[in-house]
């Protein structure tokens, strides 16, 4: 998993009332440097958009999207006006962000900051989260090059009466980029809508890491590498070579959400994709990507999330990641043995939450690389592992384009393999052979069988 060093500045500076607004290790850096790159949050979030959603009925899914992302701007821009009086009266460099109902702000300075705090309406003020990309765990020889693909069964899906590959569902990775020339992935990138980079504007797809097209090789590439090679997808560069900004990953949180051109310009939210895969993330119990996580969900879009490669020699209990401690499907990794990769994070989260929610393939996993059109890696992580479920997830939409984020959740976790080997540890009291646990979440997926029951019902 890309991880973590969530860069939060720690803090110091005596700020004006009311300063219980503003995070407290924002100070220390407007001590020692004057000023911040901020996230400034409105009371309600986005709730009252998202909320008025469950109460409608909608012709399709366009239609739905489309009217989530009126009410969000307009939520947006009525919670944020006393806001933007200020910042334009200073000439502050600022963003809207619409989808999670936030104002970001560079180089924001102590005096704007107890301004802004000084506003009934804004929840919280702190720096912008930057996460540092974990180097990544490349080599090593696997049982066979596709070991991972037979052991969830995807093959054998795809092959079941009434089966798929995924056709009919666009797919979507936040993450490094994706080489769409690659030979694995050329054929599926759908060009259209296809592609946003919100740190150079680039106009078609690029990987500098190789991560992203790791990444996307599993979920959706071809030659056998993949879950769903029948899908299409599109790609968001929310993490650089190195970092990934908290204002980068949002971003494309609302790309994911409305996807426009490559220069931003003529958004089409009938363009969102049903699955969005993130092997990212960082620190525990972080709720700063929970209402962007939301609207996807709003918009039936189904969020993964690896759990992180926290534990050291496997089952440290309590290190599981976040966004995917959060309320998402979140990843565990496991080896072509059925036991529990030794980095593979496990739960409970801060907040008491099992987690991880379903464990899969992430040790010594092939598949495409940045490199070249034919270039191919082995890797280990749970980030490998999170492309598996998005993969499961959308050969059960490809069978039933409606069911939902909690049916999808629950015929996953209804359908695994739970002879796993156990790791001799209990995480939050629950040993690992009792499922579900802490550390292969309900156990490791089994494609076959969650789409065999979604034919049968």
């Amino acid at each position: 998993m890309i991880r973590k060093a969530l860069v939060f500045a720690l803090m110091g500076l005596a700020l004006a009332a009311p300063s219980t607004k503003v995070e407290e290790g924002l100070a220390k850096t407007l001590k020692s440097e004057g000023a911040a790159n901020i996230f400034v949050t409105f009371r309600g979030g986005n709730n009252e958009a998202i909320n008025q959603i469950g109460t409608l009925t909608f012709a399709s899914r366009p239609d739905k999207v489309n009217h989530l992302v009126n009410n969000l701007k307009s939520l947006t821009e009525s919670s944020q006006k006393n806001a933007l009086s200020l910042l334009k009266a200073r000439s502050s460099s600022y963003r809207q962000f619409w989808a999670s109902n936030e104002l970001y702000i560079k180089g924001a300075n102590a005096e704007l900051i107890n301004s802004l705090a000084a506003l009934p309406e804004v929840r919280e003020i702190r720096q912008e989260l930057i996460i540092t990309l974990e180097p990544l765990v490349t080599g090593g020889i696997s049982i066979n090059e596709e070991w991972n693909i037979e052991k969830v069964e995807a093959t054998a899906a795809w092959a079941l009466p009434g089966g798929n590959n995924g056709d009919g569902v666009v797919v979507s990775n936040i993450d490094t980029g994706v080489r769409s020339t690659h030979e694995a992935l050329s054929g599926n990138f759908r060009e259209s809508y296809g592609w946003f980079d919100p740190y150079d504007g680039t106009n078609s797809p690029s990987d500098g890491n190789g991560h992203g097209t790791h990444t996307m090789g599993i979920l959706a590439g071809a030659g056998g590498i993949g879950v769903a090679p029948g899908a299409q997808w599109v790609a968001c560069r929310g993490c650089g070579d190195i970092t990934c900004t908290e204002s980068g990953l949002k971003q494309c949180g609302e790309w994911v959400l409305c996807p426009t051109l490559p220069n931003g310009d003529s958004p089409d939210c009938s363009q969102a994709p049903q699955v969005v895969s993130n092997s990212w993330g960082g620190g525990q119990g972080n709720t700063f990507y929970n209402d962007i996580i939301s609207a996807w969900k709003a918009a039936e879009i189904i969020p993964v999330f690896a759990i992180g490669n926290g534990a050291n020699g496997g089952a440290t209990c309590g290190t599981a990641n976040s966004p995917g401690d959060q309320d998402v499907i979140g990843v565990g990794s496991t080896t072509s043995a059925d036991a529990l990769a030794e980095s593979s994070s496990a739960g409970p989260s801060v907040e008491g939450r099992l987690k991880p929610d379903l464990s899969a393939p992430g040790v010594l996993v092939r598949s495409a690389w940045g490199t070249s059109d034919n270039a191919y890696e082995t890797v280990t992580g749970t980030s490998m592992a999170a492309p598996h479920v998005a993969g499961a997830a959308t050969l059960l939409l490809s069978r039933n384009p409606n069911l939902t984020y909690a049916q999808v959740k629950d015929l996953l976790e209804g359908n695994t393999d739970r002879s796993l080997q156990d790791t001799g540890a209990e995480c939050g009291g629950i040993p690992s052979t009792q499922f579900p646990n802490n550390q292969y979440g309900n156990g490791r997926i089994n494609v076959r069988k969650a789409l065999e029951a979604a034919i049968n019902a």
